[in-house]
């Protein structure tokens, strides 16, 4: 089972449809990739959006998974995730007017059930990256309009207390109040982001392409 993909320039133009006027309402955590290391390895890219046309998604929870190691930074686990839920969604099917099929589904839930399995089974440190992934995802996967039934934004919240020093978490909480919450807590998190962004760091270059200076 292999993915099919919307041709990048049709993605490109919906997801500029979705951010106008705004520089990133819409659905941002979807739509626009995260700066990250090079040297930190990711989901196979390419020309969709950072995602490749050629990935067999029956792999997908188990790449993911491999990836998501306690070292590896949030901004990677981000755009890995971003990856995961573009691949998992079929290369966002609904955005090409398409519902998303039983299989759609099935993929995502593999991931999001084996992601709340970790969380369940983590301590300490660990349990705020597991409760930071499971949140991202779900999350994510809600920006592309696929129905988890479940509300990523508290898991992300409980990863902040957990991890209050982790200023890519309220960079993560910002994008995620983008929508379809409200203005209020975006602007919270958005502020705490930047305070601890920086300046000249990754985290600081992705605030300044998903939110403007």
């Amino acid at each position: 089972m292999k993915t099919r993909h919307l041709p990048h320039a049709a993605l490109a133009a919906l997801c500029l449809a979705l951010v106008v006027p705004a520089l990133h309402a819409g659905t941002p955590l979807i739509c626009h990739p995260y700066a990250i290391d090079p040297q930190w390895k990711t989901l196979p890219g390419g020309t969709m959006k950072g995602a490749s046309r050629d990935y067999d998604r029956r792999n997908l929870s188990r790449d993911t998974l491999a990836l998501l190691q306690p070292a590896t930074p949030i901004l990677v686990r981000m755009e890995t995730l971003r990856r995961a839920a573009i691949y998992a969604t079929s290369g966002l099917r609904q955005f090409d007017n398409e519902k998303y099929t039983a299989d759609d589904l099935a993929v995502a839930r593999d991931l999001f059930d084996r992601l709340q399995q970790r969380v369940k089974e983590a301590e300490g440190d660990a349990r705020a990256l597991a409760l930071f992934d499971a949140g991202f995802f779900a999350e994510t996967v809600r920006h592309a309009h696929l129905d988890l039934g479940v509300d990523g934004y508290p898991l992300l919240l409980e990863a902040r207390q957990l991890r209050p020093e982790a200023a890519e978490i309220d960079f993560a909480l910002a994008l995620a109040s983008s929508w379809p919450r409200g203005r209020d807590s975006r602007s919270e998190h958005l502020a705490a982001a930047r305070a601890g962004a920086r300046p000249g760091t990754l985290l600081a270059a992705n605030l300044d392409s998903h939110f403007g200076r």
